[in-house]
């Protein structure tokens, strides 16, 4: 089934190459389900998202904006150059844009609808307030965890034969370095991990195996642990320090909460903006035949 926007029509072949270019995200929020149920959901998602377009299409139309000719041919270059150049259109398998008239014509209409979204997207400035409202009640976007900087030394054990040679290995170098042997030196020399100097960076939980991190948590700056095995052998872990969980000041993230908060209400603004257009339209389906 077509869809008639006011006096403008949606063909059906149209609808559904909308939806074959949705249907992988639109597949993605239904796991599991059966790729016909998948199909209607995505003909649906397609169906809206043209009808908003034609609304847009018809009201940046009836104001009239100005397009510069070299404006329009630079996006159009753009999108070329972006999507394959001369086999472009072949490459890029855009639902609408088929040849240089398709391309023009959306090229067209993004400018215009750039136009009509900024207008109707302009929105009052956000207050000090408000910013400040939304860092209170969001503490959890702006705080760090708890995390733990670390180096280590690794005698990998790839299967059973190996796990008495590799132990002894370790028990070896954790001597040398309780004999005051340098821990990146000996990490260059012995260890069977690639990490310079053994240094693993700063790490929070849940970034190692279990094992490894209930080791290095548990350990104070400078202090050297006993042997610890995981699955991929056996490791001696240094701490070199400890950070605690921290929330960021608010002069540190104000420009993004500022950032976030302008971008959602004009979204709102012109979210509104679109619905009354909707309201106003004569939006339905008619057959091919009509």
């Amino acid at each position: 089934m077509a869809i008639k926007v006011n006096e403008n029509l949606i063909p059906d072949w149209a609808i559904e190459r909308q939806a074959e270019a949705l249907f992988e995200n639109v597949a993605q929020g239904m796991p599991g389900k059966p790729r016909e149920v998948v199909w209607l959901a995505a003909l649906d998602v397609a169906k809206d998202r043209l009808v908003d377009q034609a609304l847009m299409a018809e009201e940046s139309d009836r104001r009239n904006y100005p397009v510069d000719e070299v404006v329009l041919k630079r996006e159009m270059k753009l999108w070329m150059k972006q999507n394959g150049g001369k086999n472009a259109f072949e490459k890029a398998n855009h639902p609408l844009i088929r040849n240089t008239e398709d391309l023009r014509r959306e090229t067209l209409s993004r400018i215009k609808f750039n136009r009509l979204l900024e207008e109707e997207s302009a929105c009052e400035p956000l207050t000090e307030e408000e910013v400040k409202n939304y860092y209170e009640e969001r503490p959890d976007l702006f705080s760090s965890e708890p995390s733990v900087h670390a180096s280590h030394i690794l005698k990998r054990v790839h299967d059973a034969s190996e796990e008495q040679e590799a132990e002894k290995e370790i028990g070896e170098i954790k001597s040398r370095l309780e004999a005051g042997e340098d821990f990146a030196d000996l990490a260059n020399e012995c260890s069977d991990d690639s990490a310079p100097d053994g240094d693993l960076g700063s790490f929070g939980k849940g970034k190692m195996v279990p094992a490894f991190e209930r080791a290095a948590f548990s350990l104070e700056p400078g202090e050297l642990s006993e042997p610890v095995r995981t699955d991929f052998g056996f490791h001696l872990i240094k701490v070199h320090s400890h950070e605690p969980a921290r929330l960021a000041p608010l002069d540190e993230v104000r420009e993004q909460i500022l950032s976030y908060l302008t971008e959602r209400r004009k979204d709102q603004v012109f979210d509104t903006f679109l619905d009354g257009l909707k309201r106003e339209a004569d939006v339905r389906e008619v057959s091919t035949e009509d």
